[in-house]
């Protein structure tokens, strides 16, 4: 479904923060002058030159979605969520900015392309986009990365520009048109409770891939294949980590048996980072861009804020803020990106039920000597550690992120690393991992 499809349509919108905002800007700038019905939680004043809206806030949203024909919501509302339950029970056609600003993109038919994993999206897209840019190219970081696309539609059209998208499983769930470039990374489970189970998340992100058109390209990390293999055949596509396409061993890229580069000027820490830089290899190769380009961006980019982010030293301590870590699988590969010298490790958020087990086994052979834990996941973890009857870290069991840091400062020996890798969700003491990650920054420095 294109914009333009939507002039002269009753259109309802559900969430009103920066991708709600974004699409009732691009529809009155699209001529849409109808009244545009806005279902928001909270009562919402929109701003005065948002034209004719009716608001529908608590209680009164039902009675909101009687008067719509075409329901965009934002990405963060769940298929089990009772408006988009209700939604569907009412045959309301239902769509996200998403799938409108792809359409709009592959309707002009310029490039898009679009990158999800589990984690190192983030930081693989802004390298991407860095990468095309060193190259000369025209583009634009759109998406999950914090910038709503449908804000940048115009701008996109008019430059002809290429356009890298961040996607998050829930922009993926219900995709109709995928881009013309799908950059899949490492999948592990995340985000079961939005999406019911390991499977369904699993089914998501792979929709990136299976919603392209014949003639769109793919680039996939070869530990995704087995995931996708029952829906497509991926055997003709690059595949990233492999022998014969983009990869990385013994401090150099590979392209094949081509040696490109060393990592020795390479600032990002970890493994994770090397693997994800093959990914960005093999899409910037599609645009005629070479890998020296993206030498010389790893050779000054030194990561976004809260992964692995270096906080420098502090009484004596160098401390590593990995808030965004939202899943064990995170924070085994911010240990090893830091191994031998994290001597303390802080690890523990909101419990949505993933599995420990890697991280226990991964501690049991690091360096790691306390172990600081934190409400809820850190009493499942401290269970694990001490169920495995090996010799392991001190542990800590902590009520507070504060709490966290004043026993990191005492217990951590000068001249070693303390890691703050929290391996869970934020939401049970923090708004979102942003906010953690400010917190535990300011209490460093405190």
């Amino acid at each position: 479904m294109r914009i333009c499809a939507l002039i002269d349509r009753r259109i309802g919108i559900l969430g009103m923060g920066v991708e709600g905002n974004a699409l009732l800007t691009a529809l009155r700038q699209a001529g849409h002058t109808r009244p545009v019905h806005l279902l928001t939680e909270k009562p919402f004043t929109p701003a005065a030159t948002a034209g004719e809206v009716v608001c529908w806030s608590g209680e009164r949203i039902g009675a909101g979605l009687a008067e719509v024909e075409v329901l965009i919501r934002s990405p963060g509302f769940a298929p089990t969520h009772p408006v988009r339950m209700q939604a569907d029970a009412l045959g309301v056609v239902q769509t996200t900015p998403t799938n409108l600003f792809l359409a709009e993109i592959r309707q002009a038919g310029l490039p898009i392309v679009g990158i999800t994993g589990s984690k190192g999206k983030s930081t693989t897209s802004t390298l991407l986009y860095e990468t095309l840019r060193e190259a000369g190219l025209p583009v634009r970081l759109l998406g999950n990365i914090g910038v709503a696309a449908l804000d940048h539609l115009a701008a996109v059209l008019a430059e002809r520009s290429i356009t890298v998208l961040e996607m998050s499983s829930y922009q993926c769930a219900d995709l109709v048109l995928g881009p013309s470039v799908a950059v899949l990374l490492n999948l592990f489970p995340e985000h079961m409770d939005w999406h019911g189970s390991v499977e369904a998340y699993y089914q998501a992100k792979l929709r990136l891939v299976t919603t392209q058109m014949a003639g769109d390209r793919l680039r996939i990390d070869q530990r995704a294949v087995p995931w996708l293999q029952p829906l497509r055949a991926v055997q003709a596509e690059e595949q990233i980590q492999t022998a014969t396409g983009f990869h990385f061993a013994e401090g150099w890229f590979y392209r094949g048996g081509e040696r490109l580069f060393n990592d020795a000027r390479m600032r990002l820490p970890g493994r994770h980072n090397r693997e994800n830089s093959c990914a960005v290899l093999a899409a910037a190769e599609l645009f005629g861009v070479g890998s020296d380009c993206l030498e010389r961006v790893l050779a000054r980019f030194d990561g976004l804020p809260y992964r692995l982010a270096d906080l420098g030293w502090h009484g004596g301590i160098q401390w590593i803020n990995d808030a965004i870590s939202t899943a064990p699988e995170a924070t085994v590969a911010a240990l090893q990106a830091f191994a031998p010298r994290v001597a303390t490790l802080i690890v523990g958020g909101k419990d949505r039920g993933f599995d420990y087990t890697p991280l226990v086994e991964s501690l049991a052979s690091s360096a790691v000597q306390h172990l600081i834990l934190l409400p809820d996941t850190g009493t499942r973890v401290a269970a694990l550690v001490r169920q495995s009857g090996r010799d392991g870290p001190v542990l800590y069991e902590v009520a507070t992120l504060a709490e966290a840091v004043e026993r990191a400062k005492s217990v951590t020996p000068a001249g070693q690393v303390c890691l703050f890798s929290p391996g869970a969700p934020s939401y049970n003491q923090f708004a979102n991992f942003a906010e953690r990650g400010r917190a535990f920054a300011g209490l460093v420095a405190g």
